[in-house]
């Protein structure tokens, strides 16, 4: 190094106030390479970092004039390396055409390198860096101060590095987020809003994703005057996998729906369609009914899904509308089977998914067991008064409940 203690010492301050400056880090570090080879005396300083593929790239090079370099020639990273890795420690090579490590390398003799300083950084135990100078000259060899002088600026340049990839972090989350916002958007626009207004007939609803974005869907598809379709179905994973699913789902079951026939004519057609775009080990469960809104008479497909509960009012008594046939999309000519059930005055129809009951409610699993004696308790309520009970108890802040998957209700009742 050529100066004194006192030079020393305002090249560390110089570095101090520089690593304080993170707007622009690529100034930053080239600033603090150039001042790294000025204070040396070196002829040429590079910077070289880690790809994702474990090779390192030059990010500057530099001549002492500030002219900045292309790839150099005159190094050979895979020795130095070798020996930087395998010896966890910086290289100095004060004389090396004499240096037995390196004086038989062609480049050493074809660009005259008399001395080269090799300093790594590390972040965390892991080698992410390497601080490259050399020189030509034969008056000028680097020294141990020049060793120190790089070693005490190759950790700042490591922060930076870290910086700059918390900074892309962010940048990327903040990417995410906005992308995960529109798609919560998009699959929101694809969920009913209202209940259709049927004369004879209240409902209610509740839809909540357990992330951004979810699986579950339903819907009301007017299929003509006097019969509507209604839809709950559960999307295999979570997430936005889960989310295109039930995309892809709802869009080709509305458009089977469109060219008419019966429940199990209009789910085994849906299934071939969806089965033929299904990645290996995607599935939807599904209930689809037909509802006949005069008589009351509702024709239905289980594909797999939770058996919804029918309340009888008459008789007091809940049954279970169990699965005809597969969940959609796992095998392509399934013949699905269908059932009919009769909604009388004052009955209803209790639709859900698998959400309700992965709840933990005050640390206590919320199974089919507790969900059957909650809709006993408030049977006599109204759609409206069911779902927003159960959700609260299910989802509210003061339950202590908690559930990882997501959660839908659907509730169709007949007026008395």
């Amino acid at each position: 190094m050529n100066g004194d203690l006192l030079e020393k010492l305002e090249f560390q301050a110089y570095i101090g106030n520089l690593l304080g400056d993170l707007e622009d880090i690529p100034a930053t570090i080239k600033k603090i390479i150039h001042a790294l080879i000025s204070i040396t005396a070196a002829d040429q300083g590079y910077l070289l970092i880690r790809d994702g593929n474990g090779e390192f790239k030059t990010m500057f090079a530099q001549m002492q004039d500030k002219e900045e370099l292309k790839i150099p020639q005159s190094i050979q990273p895979e020795i130095v390396f070798e020996l930087i890795q395998r010896e966890h420690k910086s290289i100095l090579s004060q004389n090396t055409q004499q240096d037995e490590r390196f004086r038989t390398l062609l480049s050493v003799s074809a660009f005259h390198i008399s001395s080269m300083l090799w300093v790594p950084i590390s972040m965390l135990g892991e080698l992410v860096g390497v601080i490259y100078l050399q020189n030509t000259s034969q008056k000028n060899h680097f020294t141990r101060d020049d060793l120190e002088l790089t070693e005490f600026v190759a950790p700042g340049i490591g922060l930076l590095f870290d910086h700059a990839r918390l900074q892309q972090v962010l940048l990327d989350k903040g990417r995410l987020e906005r992308e995960m916002q529109m798609a919560r958007e998009v699959q929101d626009s694809l969920i009913p809003k209202e209940i259709p207004s049927l004369k004879g007939w209240k409902a209610d609803f509740c839809w909540q994703p357990a992330l951004e974005v979810g699986g579950d869907f339903f819907d009301f598809i007017p299929i003509d005057e006097h019969h509507l379709g209604l839809v709950i179905a559960d999307v295999s994973d979570k997430g936005m996998p889960a989310a295109l699913f039930m995309a892809l789902s709802r869009t080709i079951l509305r458009a089977v729906i469109e060219n008419h026939g019966s429940a199990m004519e209009m789910i085994t057609r849906a299934n071939h369609l969806i089965h033929q775009d299904a990645k290996e080990g995607m599935f939807v469960t599904l209930f689809f009914g037909i509802l006949d809104t005069e008589s009351g008479k509702l024709t239905y497909v289980n594909a797999g899904h939770n058996p919804p509960f029918l309340y009888n009012q008459k008789e007091q008594n809940l049954s279970k509308l169990m699965p005809t046939g597969m969940a959609l999309g796992m095998e392509s000519h399934f013949a699905y089977q269908e059932e009919t059930v009769q909604i009388d005055k004052g009955d209803f129809l209790f639709l859900y998914t698998d959400g309700a009951l992965d709840a933990m409610v005050r640390q206590k699993p919320f199974n089919e067991e507790e969900l059957l004696g909650f809709i006993q308790r408030h049977r006599n309520g109204d759609p409206g008064q069911i779902v927003k009970l159960l959700q609260d108890f299910l989802c509210g802040d003061n339950s202590g409940s908690s559930s990882n998957d997501d959660l839908t209700i659907v509730v169709w009742k007949r007026n008395n």
